[in-house]
């Protein structure tokens, strides 16, 4: 009985922490325009959020651990060097490039704007990014105890506009001729970027598990099931009625409306400026508590890459000011920065994600290169296309390969890969298996 108490409480407390690391405010931006995108089909789009913003994000955590605890023994069946530029990719590509800068324009769009239209957003850009950079340099406990009162602060906020989208909703759904919304929506919640952030923030919970005294793998999976359970549910309830909010409220905005200022202008006819104010002070304390945490790791991690040469303190400056000079552009163009990015990667996590869940059926290392390096060639394609960079002769490949008019041109790939892979490799000596 006592046991189960335990289990329970730790289980709440590893899936509050979970949760609170997937809500970035940052990405708040995203449910409300692909609702407002979906309009009468959003059931279908709110689907395709789940898939990709929700569901894949908590499988990469239970994905790591099943396959041994660290991103490093997830990937090390593709090759000795994946892991590192898999990493780097993520650090410098991705975080230090889009999500890190993205937190300052979202700061500004839907904090600063709102309340101070005047201030521009370069000197929101620098006010945020010299406080980025004092919390992140001075490694404090102080920005830990405020995102524990900035995350329920900011949940009860969006909980109230949520609870009020459905009690009193700002109108009905309208058609908006979307040919495929759940796909389109599995697509845009790339932008998220929490299935990246499960696969290499997972070591963070599962030694979090394991502190709390849960050794054996019964126990450890037990809570680490519980916490994806609980983290799952609130991320649904948040991200599904923000949704919904966006569909019901579609045809009072142009079709053109960016991301942020579609929000705002939710919460304003919901809960007028009050509500308004609210959304804006608690978004913008969360994505500075967001940024510095991935601030953070990403010095933490170039620091020990570079093995000291370059130093934890410089890489903080390094990142804040890409960050001061990316975030000036706008919420929409890093969206649109981020695009051939975000497909060049995904695939390729999503089917980690599904190795590291699947593995005691994988046959041999071979099917993890087989797949992988298919996989890799075909999102390479696709985010030269996203990207603007047209070649007909890659056209031609992506076209002829079935399911890619629904953004999964990488999966048949995949099987092909899985299957080739898997013989080439039974039938190769073991000395050259090796030297791959």
């Amino acid at each position: 009985m006592n046991e189960k108490k335990d289990i329970t409480r730790d289980s709440i407390i590893v899936g509050f922490a979970l949760f609170a690391t997937f809500f970035g405010a940052g990405n708040l931006i995203f449910p409300p325009s692909i609702g407002a995108a979906s309009g009468t089909s959003w059931l279908p789009g709110l689907l395709g959020l789940i898939a990709t913003g929700i569901i894949l994000p908590i499988l990469s955590v239970l994905a790591v651990s099943n396959a041994g605890g660290s991103f490093e023994q997830l990937s090390r069946p593709m090759s000795k060097w994946f892991n590192t530029v898999f990493n780097l990719f993520a650090m410098l590509a991705i975080a230090t490039s889009i999500t890190i800068p993205r937190t300052a324009a979202t700061t500004h769009e839907l904090g600063i704007a709102p309340l101070l239209p005047g201030v521009p957003i370069i000197v929101t850009s620098v006010a945020f990014f010299a406080l980025n950079f004092y919390f992140a340099n001075d490694k404090s406990n102080v920005i830990d105890k405020i995102g524990k009162i900035l995350t329920p602060a900011l949940l009860i906020i969006l909980l109230i506009i949520v609870a009020t989208g459905f009690i009193a909703p700002v109108g009905s759904p309208s058609a908006t001729g979307i040919e495929n919304p759940f796909t389109s929506a599995f697509l845009e919640a790339y932008q998220t970027g929490d299935l990246l952030t499960g696969l290499l923030c997972a070591t963070v919970f599962i030694s979090m598990i394991h502190g709390k005294g849960y050794i054996d793998e019964s126990s450890k999976k037990k809570v680490t099931f519980n916490a994806a359970i609980i983290s799952a549910t609130g991320l649904i309830i948040v991200y599904g009625g923000l949704l919904y909010i966006g569909a019901s409220g579609n045809s009072l905005f142009p079709a053109d409306t960016n991301r942020a200022a579609l929000l705002i202008g939710l919460v304003e006819k919901l809960l007028g400026r009050a509500g308004v104010t609210g959304l804006s002070i608690a978004v913008v304390l969360a994505c500075l508590t967001t940024a510095i945490g991935i601030t953070a790791s990403v010095a933490d991690f170039m620091s020990s890459f570079t093995r000291g040469k370059i130093s934890y303190r410089i890489w903080v400056g390094i990142v804040c000011i890409v960050g001061i000079f990316q975030s000036s552009m706008g919420v929409e163009a890093i969206i649109n920065l981020a695009g051939p990015f975000f497909f060049a990667c995904y695939p390729i996590a999503i089917l980690l994600t599904l190795f590291g869940l699947f593995k005691k059926y994988i046959p041999n290392d071979g099917a993890y290169k087989g797949a992988g390096a298919l996989v890799l060639i075909v999102s390479l394609m696709e985010s030269l296309s996203v990207a603007g960079i047209k070649s007909s002769f890659i056209e031609k490949i992506l076209a002829a390969i079935p399911l890619s008019q629904y953004g999964f041109a990488w999966l048949i790939p995949a099987i092909a890969g899985f299957i080739a892979g898997a013989l080439i490799f039974k039938l190769t000596p073991q000395s050259k298996k090796e030297n791959i």
